[in-house]
């Protein structure tokens, strides 16, 4: 469906815009690709390695810049935000400025700019949020499927997901620098679980999200894993992880264990072995509910598939 498109990623130098980058070029894309973002630094250090990408410095808050960079492209890819939770609790007014404003721009400047297709990347922290980070991402995600109800050509599509592994400010990452550091990593509570993906297996998510119906959420039906034998399977074989932990207070706004379907939404949702699809919950409720999907119940990842899902990248 995209090999031959002109595609934009907003905030496209993180972990997932590299890893986009590398599946046009690993299976030949012969579409434009476009990277907007802020961080002007990020944008060198990736145009060394992908010298065919057009860097495009600009804001989601800004809606001139934001359509002037659409223009010509046929489908959007919406990864810029304020991610990490800590940060969003302590600075809610901007990251209500970019992870909402900056979402009604992209839809927006979308209608605007005449493109096809338009996606948002959303979270398993948006089920039952209890953070500002969550919350921000649920109403996301209703900006989404509301400008999905409007009668226009443009198509609004949503995925979301859990954790993506070794991405910028992850957990895996911070205990790796805390190591070369000589220090103890740091774990707020080892039996805490999370849902875990691959930079490669979150892109694949994306281009199977674009091919479903407008305005609903692709969930792909994840495994999880406790932060406890994260830790023991990825720096174990660099030192022994339960005789360096040290625990500290959870942080503000984090939970035990996520969701990526609730209750409520199973009402609205349907499911294959391989994902959810959960329609807008101002759609007529389906005769029976989806059970919920959390991360205490989802299949667990063992060491050899962690490990697998690591080498990939």
């Amino acid at each position: 469906m995209i090999e031959n498109l002109n595609i934009l990623i907003t905030g496209g130098c993180g972990t997932f815009g590299k890893a986009f980058a590398r599946r046009r070029k690993h299976d030949g894309w012969t579409g434009r690709l476009t990277v907007f973002s802020t961080d002007t630094l990020k944008h060198e250090r990736m145009r060394r390695e992908y010298p065919d990408i057009n860097f495009v410095q600009g804001d989601v808050r800004n809606g001139e810049t934001l359509y002037n960079a659409m223009v010509g492209h046929d489908i959007v890819v919406h990864a810029a935000a304020v991610k990490v939770i800590p940060a969003a609790e302590y600075n809610s007014l901007d990251t209500i400025e970019t992870n909402i404003a900056g979402t009604r721009n992209v839809c927006a400047c979308a209608l605007q700019a005449n493109i096809q297709h338009v996606i948002t990347i959303s979270t398993d922290k948006a089920a039952h949020p209890a953070n500002c980070y969550g919350a921000t991402k649920m109403l996301s995600e209703k900006i989404f499927q509301e400008y999905a109800r409007l009668d226009f050509p443009t198509q609004f599509h949503l995925v979301r997901f859990g954790n993506v592994l070794e991405s910028n400010g992850s957990v895996i990452e911070a205990w790796k620098k805390a190591i070369e550091r000589g220090e103890r990593i740091k774990i707020t509570d080892p039996e805490m679980t999370r849902f875990w993906l691959s930079p490669s297996q979150a892109v694949g998510h994306i281009i199977k999200a674009l091919e479903c119906p407008n305005g609903c959420v692709y969930i792909p039906r994840m495994p999880a894993l406790s932060l406890g034998k994260l830790a023991t399977y990825t720096v174990g074989n660099l030192i022994a992880p339960s005789e360096t932990w040290e625990i500290i207070p959870v942080r503000p706004g984090e939970k035990t264990d996520e969701t990526l379907l609730t209750e409520e939404e199973g009402w609205y949702a349907l499911e294959s072995p391989e994902a959810f699809l959960l329609a807008p919950t101002t759609s007529q409720r389906f005769t029976t509910a989806v059970s919920p999907y959390s991360s205490d119940i989802a299949p667990e990842l063992t060491r050899d598939e962690l490990l697998q899902l690591l080498a990939e990248g």
